[in-house]
């Protein structure tokens, strides 16, 4: 949500201070101190658990934004094998997370969110601004991951934001670039360790010696233990100037990841409702045909009924045009078991008057549809099929006292419910466009921010060899003075 606030200028930005404070249980943490340079107000304190929330609630508020990354918490099993000290999780975290300030700062849309301007100010504690009407009120991203199977396939995907395999291989080309260079920085860290058990030995050794070698020994024992100062001055600068940075980015990639999962779903989720559209179409075009069909039919037999006063004719039961189309199964449903009844009465009056031959009356007027539809009233139910169409019209008859008007009813529901989801559809539509646009931005941004950081973090990584090479070739050239003119006494 934006307001009228000043915004914060990115150089205004310092976490001067960590804290270690205890809780109630005797529990340790840390509370790291935000100044703002730029304003009056007093200094923020902040724990990292209250960063990672601030940081939950921007996911919320903006599911398709860019949001910067922090630090990684570090699990329970890496403080039990003392790979972290507390002072060195403390620095990091304190470097990364004024650097995740930076980058809020400085992006367009989260800058002017009021959220992020009640975080920085010291006034308002992180309880008070999570219990506001702004956070309460906001849920999860409305992601239907139901409707949308994880192996579906857009019809119309975009091109330019598509996950492609292009982007999973940079991707994992980022991720496992970031497990390398780990990996470097903690078999620089055993050299170190290395060199240091080498510098000991030596210096043990020394003692044993008498004269210049013992000396020389010793001197060289401290070189060695100078190697193991300069190896760890190095993986501690490459750590601050390099691999914090490619944590950053790697946590960037995982967001993209989010971003673009996120907004394939919502195009899914059109795709989806475009389908079922097309479907309520159809279901309409066909209810609306049998209701176009029914009044014609209405209307025929209205006709019908004002011909009654015609004079009639007799139509025995060979007649051409009836026999014609006897085959036909047009017997009328609507007349249910009174067709049974009515063929039983007439079989017992026939039964009495069997020199009666059995004839209809039919109007002079009467259509072929009227006729047909007279004989195959008369006709026996010697078909299951027929009877069994019988006894479920009567049932249905039981349950809807008016099919026509339930028919008109769910016509009415349909176009409106048409109406409804072609609204909802251009909503997502635009929701879609915007969102592509601000994805799209956001990623331009990143590249252009990316390739700053790397030719500063290239630097750096050159910067730092260079330096601990010429410090440990310095040392080594004077110990090698040294252990020359040592050898020419010795001879």
């Amino acid at each position: 949500m934006e307001c009228s606030c000043s915004l914060i200028d990115t150089s205004s930005i310092q976490i001067t201070n960590a804290e270690k404070k205890l809780t109630d249980n005797n529990k340790c943490y840390i509370v790291y101190t935000i100044h703002n340079k730029q304003s009056d107000t007093r200094d923020a304190k902040r724990r990292y658990s209250e960063f990672e929330a601030f940081r939950k609630s921007l996911l919320k508020l903006y599911p398709a934004a860019l949001i910067p990354p922090i630090p990684e918490k570090h699990s329970i099993s890496d403080y039990a094998r003392k790979q972290v000290d507390d002072h060195s999780i403390t620095e990091k975290r304190k470097r990364m997370l004024e650097r995740f300030l930076h980058r809020v700062a400085i992006h367009p849309v989260l800058s002017r969110e009021h959220l992020f301007h009640r975080f920085m100010d010291g006034c308002n504690s992180w309880s008070d601004i999570a219990n506001s009407a702004t956070l309460s009120q906001i849920k999860d991203p409305p992601v239907d991951t139901a409707i949308v199977p994880s192996y579906y396939r857009l019809r119309y995907p975009d091109i330019e934001l598509s996950d492609s395999n292009a982007d999973r291989a940079a991707q994992h080309a980022s991720i496992s670039f970031e497990k390398s260079q780990k990996r470097i920085m903690r078999r620089l860290s055993e050299l170190s360790n290395d060199y240091s058990e080498l510098g000991s030995a030596y210096n043990a050794l020394s003692l044993n010696e008498t004269g210049s070698i013992s000396h020389s020994i010793e001197k060289i024992g401290q070189v060695i233990d100078a190697s193991s100062i300069y190896t760890k001055e190095m993986v501690k600068a490459l750590e601050i100037d390099f691999g914090e940075h490619v944590q950053d980015y790697t946590q960037y990639v995982y967001r993209v990841q989010d971003i673009l999962r996120y907004r394939r779903m919502k195009h899914s989720q059109l795709e989806s409702l475009e389908e079922t559209i097309n479907n309520k179409k159809l279901q309409l075009r066909n209810l609306s045909r049998i209701e176009e069909e029914s009044r014609k039919l209405m209307a025929t037999m209205d006709n019908t009924d004002h011909s009654e006063d015609t004079p009639v004719r007799p139509i025995p039961d060979d007649h051409p045009q009836v026999e014609e189309e006897n085959d036909l199964d047009t017997e009328s449903i609507e007349d249910g078991f009174s067709n049974i009844i009515k063929e039983r009465t007439e079989e017992e009056d026939m039964s009495h008057k069997p020199e009666h031959k059995r004839v209809d009356q039919y109007p002079s007027s009467a259509s072929g549809t009227v006729l047909r539809a007279t004989k195959n009233r008369n006709k026996k139910w010697s078909s299951p099929r027929r009877l069994l169409s019988a006894v479920t019209y009567t049932l249905q008859g039981m349950i809807d006292t008016d099919p026509e008007q339930t028919r008109r009813d769910h016509i009415d529901k349909l176009r409106g419910s048409i109406c409804h989801a072609e609204e909802t559809a251009i909503e997502l539509k635009k929701e879609i466009k915007d969102m592509s646009l601000t994805i799209q931005q956001d990623f331009d941004r990143l590249q252009i921010q990316k390739e700053a950081d790397l030719k500063r973090m290239l630097l750096s990584f050159a910067k730092i060899h260079i330096s601990y090479c010429e410090q440990n070739m310095a040392s080594w050239k004077d110990i090698r003075n040294d252990v020359a003119v040592t050898l020419n006494n010795m001879k």
